[in-house]
């Protein structure tokens, strides 16, 4: 399908899910002159309620509000990957050529273990996994693998929640009721523990006609958080190589249609593994606002509107973002906000969300310069300083 070459006024974008995803891509799209819809779930006034055009409030478990919904856009996509499987399809039955990624892409990725399953089979080194149902199978997945080992769900997990680490055979019932606490029925498997150097992650947009990677970030974790991310990586050009050829395998193998992550662990012996994909726009991706010719919410847009993508070069030689998280449970309130503002190439993006919870990401500021150890010394100066 040939690309558009207009873009129609009063053309309709919607976006289902609200979050800080949400009101970036509802931002870059309004360059273009979109209207944003947003379905929201939330009872209060969301991140991207702040800056779409107009909100519907409704339960992502309604099919009925959001086939409703879907209606009165011309396109649709979405911030999260937790929509059940059924609505997609509908949307998809409904509605064919609006929503993107569409509702068999989903069916690949929807969940860890078909995740997983569906990139082994394009070629891919993935994570050795095994889907679990009771305590028996996470021994027998040890036999050959050892401990320790990582529980997840297939489904619903993010940053930190939905998995946990399991160090003996002891800790194994303990971790299946802590994942199956508040879903008796949830599906779970278990991964093998990788002993990686580095953790890597590459956006990647594709429409219907090309496709563009972004620069390799390195992503620095805490405790299952990213709190720095840090472009370019530094690792060995085969490696490089190796990554862009995976995400790309990775993005036809599902026929994917939008901005994708895809998030590698990368050993001390140099083996690459694919750990996990998003099928949006993602955290390791946000200093693209500043750090890119494109953004990765300017060429999601342009690739659920099959528009022609932008380019992906970095503006800087080096740029590294630090996640803003909650450190305290409360109403939001940045207290040095000025120690950011004050700085040369610094961007402050506040996510608006009213109540701040210890972990939660509450904003990030995106800092470029020719040095990478000064630009660290600035971020780690003010992680350790600001309040939230």
């Amino acid at each position: 399908m040939n690309q558009i070459s207009s873009l129609k006024s009063q053309t309709v974008l919607g976006i289902l899910g609200s979050g800080q995803l949400a009101r970036m891509t509802a931002l870059a799209a309004s360059e273009l002159g979109i209207i944003t819809y947003i379905y929201c779930s939330e009872s209060e006034v969301s991140p991207a309620e702040h800056v779409a055009s107009k909100t519907f409030k409704g339960k992502f478990t309604d099919k009925v509000e959001i086939i409703k919904f879907c209606e009165k856009c011309d396109f649709v996509t979405l911030e999260n990957e937790f929509i059940d499987q059924d609505i997609l399809n509908a949307i998809d039955t409904k509605f064919p050529n609006r929503l993107f990624p569409n509702s068999k892409t989903f069916n690949c990725i929807g969940d860890k273990i078909s995740e997983k399953e569906s990139f082994k089979k394009a070629g891919i080194k993935v994570v050795p996994f095994c889907a679990i149902h009771n305590i028996d199978d996470v021994v027998a997945f040890t036999k050959t693998h050892g401990y320790p080992v990582v529980l997840k769900s297939a489904k619903g997990g993010y940053d930190g929640y939905g998995n946990c680490t399991i160090k003996n055979e002891s800790e194994i019932e303990a971790g299946i009721l802590k994942l199956k606490a508040n879903d008796i029925k949830r599906s779970l498997l278990v991964e093998a523990f990788i002993p990686y150097v580095a953790e890597l992650a590459i956006m990647i947009a594709r429409n219907k006609n090309e496709m563009v990677t972004y620069p390799i970030a390195h992503t620095v974790q805490e405790n299952h958080i990213c709190h720095y991310v840090s472009v370019p990586a530094t690792l060995p050009k085969d490696n490089e190589i190796e990554i862009i050829e995976n995400a790309k395998k990775a993005m036809i193998a599902i026929d994917a249609i939008g901005i994708f992550a895809f998030e590698f662990f990368l050993t001390k012996n140099g083996d690459l593994y694919l750990n996990e994909s998003a099928p949006r726009p993602h955290n390791s991706g946000h200093y693209t606002i500043e750090g890119t010719i494109t953004s990765q919410f300017h060429n999601h847009v342009r690739s659920v509107l099959n528009l022609p993508l932008g380019k992906t070069d970095l503006r800087s030689p080096h740029i590294m973002m630090l996640n803003l998280l909650g450190t305290q449970n409360g109403p939001a309130e940045l207290n040095n906000a000025n120690d950011f503002l004050k700085i040369p190439d610094g961007h402050l993006h506040l996510y608006g969300k009213k109540l701040s919870k210890v972990g939660r990401k509450m904003g990030h500021f995106t800092l470029l310069g020719k040095n990478q150890k000064v630009i660290l010394t600035i971020l780690e100066k003010l992680k350790s300083e600001y309040s939230l």
